[in-house]
């Protein structure tokens, strides 16, 4: 009876390995497509903007080395699970490497979680100082908030009023095209739907008149939708890092299952 359990919690932990390889790969997947979503790296530089909170960031390059460490020790696991007859080297060392990924990974989640709560205090100061320095002829900023305004529907971080005291190059331009209405919802190379309508209203806007008739300018801001937005992608990292932290639990029983059935039926040779 002994050994049919052990070999039960042997067939177990080759399924939970087949699990926990494509848990590695969500986990390594979600960390490289923050880093490398242009949409997330341009959000990430008007976070990162006079305040150096490269939280988000630092949550994602974390995750691919845990995404990266998982599909390592999942090959540890298959072996763990084919040899532990033979020796308990690799079912203690796959042990081992469990509880040392579900600590650094609830303690991520963790680390996520107090970095997400922190957010709304220091976003809205970091996006009004932005435009302090704000320069059309200074590539990273306006890139930055081009995206953030495409991809968000907004205009600056308050309204068009945040352009203000920007200066653009033909005078007649008030705001960025990415804060028009558009018909080709490209950041790089936006096309309004009337330009020159999109103009004048943003221009009524910071003369502090209300646009008339038909709207072609984005009147909301960004900071309430931004703030939304990198709450989410925080949630998406702590419910990845903690969902596979509990899904390692199962792991760590059943390894432990193995190792206390290797015990009770008397298999020689320590390591």
């Amino acid at each position: 009876m002994g050994r049919c359990a052990e070999y039960l919690a042997k067939f177990g932990l080759i399924f939970f390995n087949i699990i926990f390889i494509l848990s590695g790969i969500a986990v390594l997947g979600v960390g490289i497509w923050v880093v490398v979503d242009n949409n997330v790296v341009n959000m990430q530089n008007l976070v990162e903007f006079d305040s150096n909170d490269k939280s988000l960031f630092t949550a994602a390059c974390i995750l691919i080395g845990f995404g990266s460490f998982v599909l390592n020790v999942s090959v540890f696991g298959f072996l763990a699970a084919c040899c532990a007859s033979k020796s308990k080297f690799f079912i203690v060392g796959y042990l081992v490497f469990l509880v040392i990924i579900f600590i650094g990974e609830f303690a991520g989640g963790i680390t996520a979680a107090v970095s997400k709560g922190k957010i709304g205090d220091n976003l809205q100061g970091v996006l009004s100082k932005s435009f302090e320095k704000y320069n059309p002829g200074n590539e990273l900023l306006p890139k930055a908030w081009d995206y953030m305004q495409t991809w968000l529907q907004c205009c600056g971080s308050e309204g068009p009023k945040d352009y203000t005291n920007i200066t653009f190059t033909p005078t007649t331009q008030y705001v960025p095209k990415t804060c028009c209405i558009l018909s080709k919802k490209d950041p790089e190379h936006p096309k309004p739907v009337d330009g020159t309508a999109c103009q004048e209203q943003a221009l009524q806007i910071q003369m502090g008149n209300a646009p008339i008739g038909e709207t072609f300018v984005q009147t909301q801001g960004c900071y309430n939708s931004l703030e939304d937005k990198i709450k989410s992608h925080f949630g998406v990292i702590i419910g990845v890092a903690v969902g596979i932290a509990i899904i390692q639990i199962f792991g760590i029983v059943l390894s432990i299952c193995i190792c206390r059935g290797r015990r009770t039926s008397g298999g020689n040779g320590v390591f």
